[in-house]
């Protein structure tokens, strides 16, 4: 799911995250050049080597980064205990995946399939008290939010094998010169033709990407720092069963089941969150389907995914066929 632009102050502890904006307000795109200069300058060029999870940051590659949160409010001791910590590795696999994951139309079929509608009805029917009480108070439909759950997690099935401190953090500091050629070394003899222009300026993108939502994540686990240990997600920093980016998590996320936790791994927080995100992004029950496209394309930005939406909903909507009596 994409983060979209909005203005995001944050409140943490005893001192405050001023402006924290997606994308960033002057303040902070002065800290990520910075970063970003500092670890141009610092970084060594590097051989190719094998993708690894195992590997620490360099001291070299993390001041920098440390330096950037700084600028932006968190305090410098707690983040030296987290970047320094044994558990914080290099996943040079998420900066492939990220810069050459294609958006095809192909990507979405199955979830249109025989068996996905199935599977969609039968939650429909199971949780059709959360999903009216969400299609009430949000004004989306339940099938809308039905096939984002199915095609985000399916509904919470899809394994989420990624920590998320670890992808952010890797995608933050591999925008560095030695950092793109290694991965470009790597990547063309997979990709024969591979353009070095192109890669670069995917990987930096990501690296600017990977900066704003390890903000965002530090942010949502500020108040107990191990979470950012134990969260999983996906290779692109998304989480819970509707796949939120931390900054969408800051913004829209909402506490469904009114127990007092904003838990994206629980279902009534989930649906809700979904709900919310659409109806904030423009989606009404009177508003043209223009619109409403509009509003789930923010969600994803791909049309492929946004049809796919579209289509799973429409078989959901459509009445069932009775099965034929076997004789």
């Amino acid at each position: 799911m994409k983060a979209m632009p909005m203005q995001l102050d944050l409140k943490i502890n005893d001192f405050k995250i001023t402006a924290l904006k997606i994308p960033f307000p002057i303040a902070a795109w002065a800290a990520l050049f910075c970063f970003f200069t500092a670890l141009f300058l610092t970084a060594p060029l590097s051989p190719a080597r094998a993708d690894t999870t195992t590997e620490p940051f360099t001291q070299e590659e993390l001041e920098p980064l440390l330096d950037a949160l700084s600028e932006l409010g968190f305090q410098r001791q707690p983040l030296k205990d987290i970047f320094y910590d044994p558990r914080v590795r290099r996943m040079d696999r998420v900066v492939r995946i990220n810069s050459m994951n294609p958006d095809k139309e192909e990507m979405y079929k199955d979830f249109s399939g025989p068996y996905a509608i199935m599977v969609s009805r039968r939650f429909l029917r199971k949780q059709r008290v959360l999903l009216d009480k969400v299609e009430a108070e949000y004004g989306v439909p339940k099938e809308i939010i039905t096939a984002i759950l199915l095609v985000e997690t399916q509904f919470g099935q899809a394994k989420l094998p990624y920590n998320l401190l670890n992808v952010f953090t890797t995608l933050a500091v591999d925008g560095s010169p030695g950092a793109i050629e290694r991965h470009y070394e790597r990547l063309r003899t997979q990709h024969p033709g591979l353009d070095r222009e192109w890669l670069s300026e995917r990987i930096q993108k990501k690296a600017e990407f990977g900066f704003q939502e390890l903000s965002a994540f530090l942010a949502m686990h500020w108040a107990n720092l191990e979470e950012v240990f134990k969260t999983q997600g996906s290779y692109a920093g998304a989480l819970g069963i509707p796949q939120f980016l931390p900054s969408s998590y800051l913004l829209w996320a909402v506490d469904g089941d009114q127990d007092g936790d904003v838990d994206l791994n629980s279902l009534g927080d989930a649906v809700a969150s979904v709900g919310n995100y659409l109806r904030q992004h423009g989606w009404t029950p009177e508003a043209p389907l223009k619109e409403k496209w509009a509003a789930v394309f923010a969600y994803n930005h791909s049309d492929h995914y946004v049809r796919a939406i579209f289509e799973v909903a429409l078989r959901l909507e459509a009445p069932q066929k009775p099965r034929r009596k076997q004789t």
